[in-house]
């Protein structure tokens, strides 16, 4: 089941490519293709029908057919099954960590009542924000620090967006965001549990968290994508949009380093890496010294940014 597991990953709930939040971003992507066609005159409509003109806005073929997206689709495959077979047992998981910070500060300090809605829904709140924080320290970490950066690259070096490119992860990089998020929420897991006495669960959608469930649902596949979203300005102090990941993505050197955040933007906004655009940008995506041509397949997605690495290493040991 383990190798096959990848091809249901649509039926998953648990997944970023659940089929209910493809078509949330298939909805917002209608959207911005009615919006971008707002004025257009009836003759400078192509003769094909709607839904082939939406279709064509959605998936051109240059992009979706572009040899750096034929190695995400190679590379998602690989990497899922190695994922599940090897990597998976390496990684710490959140109850893991509450259960070391309970049993080390002793037994729960609070009343052991049923926790009632309220406690429930801040408990959903935190543990969304301690997931978040553990994403965005781990980001921060590999575009900080050049050993991680290295790793890194792996995903910086898609030259289009898709869906499928959230996958293009080196197991490195997946370690330390796996290890980050365990210690952010697993804290935040403990600390409630100690102060309430007892344990809470988060509401939740199809067993996954429910905020975070509305978050994928609410365009978030649009982020690796070439369709421009962008919340309005009040929203940006709050939200990381698409759009700003796809900034983040930018060969421009203005946009190194911006927008780390995964869903939340004040994270940015502390430590000075948010870029909020003005007007839509014209974006070109790789890496910006064309080293992403470097990454052309699947071993070398895997085995680059270990020679990069050691390079590196004999390099600053010098």
């Amino acid at each position: 089941m383990k190798i096959i597991a990848p091809f249901f990953y649509p039926l998953a709930p648990f997944t970023r490519v659940f089929w209910l939040h493809l078509i949330g971003a298939l909805l917002l992507a209608y959207m911005v293709y009615r919006i971008s066609r707002t004025g257009q005159r009836a003759s400078d409509v192509e003769p094909q029908s709607a839904i082939s003109r939406f279709f064509r806005f959605c998936f051109p073929k240059d992009v979706y057919g572009h040899a750096s997206a034929v190695v995400d689709y190679k590379f998602y495959i690989v990497n899922r099954i190695a994922h599940a077979l090897i990597f998976a047992p390496l990684f710490l998981s959140a109850p893991v960590v509450a259960g070391w910070l309970i049993s080390s500060l002793g037994a729960p300090v609070g009343s052991s009542e049923t926790p009632n809605i309220f406690t429930v829904g801040i408990f959903t709140i935190a543990a969304v924000v301690a997931f978040d924080l553990g994403v965005f320290i781990a980001h921060f970490l590999q575009h900080k620090v050049p050993l991680l950066w290295e790793f890194h690259k792996v995903h910086h070096s898609a030259q289009v967006l898709t869906p499928i490119t959230v996958y293009r992860m080196h197991p490195v990089d997946e370690l330390l965001t796996g290890l980050s998020t365990a210690l952010t929420v697993g804290a935040a897991t403990g600390v409630t549990t100690l102060l309430l006495g007892t344990a809470v669960e988060t509401m939740q959608f199809f067993q996954v968290n429910a905020i975070l469930f509305l978050y994928y649902f609410a365009g978030y596949n649009l982020r690796h994508t070439h369709i421009w979203l962008n919340y309005p300005r009040g929203m940006l102090n709050v939200l990381i949009s698409p759009a700003q990941h796809q900034i983040h993505h930018s060969r421009d050197a203005v946009h190194f380093d911006k927008n780390l955040g995964f869903m939340f933007s004040f994270w940015d906004r502390i430590t000075g890496t948010l870029y909020i655009p003005e007007t839509k940008e014209e974006l070109t995506f790789g890496l910006s010294d064309g080293e992403d041509r470097a990454y052309d397949g699947v071993l070398a997605l895997y085995c680059r940014p270990f020679a990069k690495a050691v390079a590196l290493l004999r390099r600053t040991s010098k």
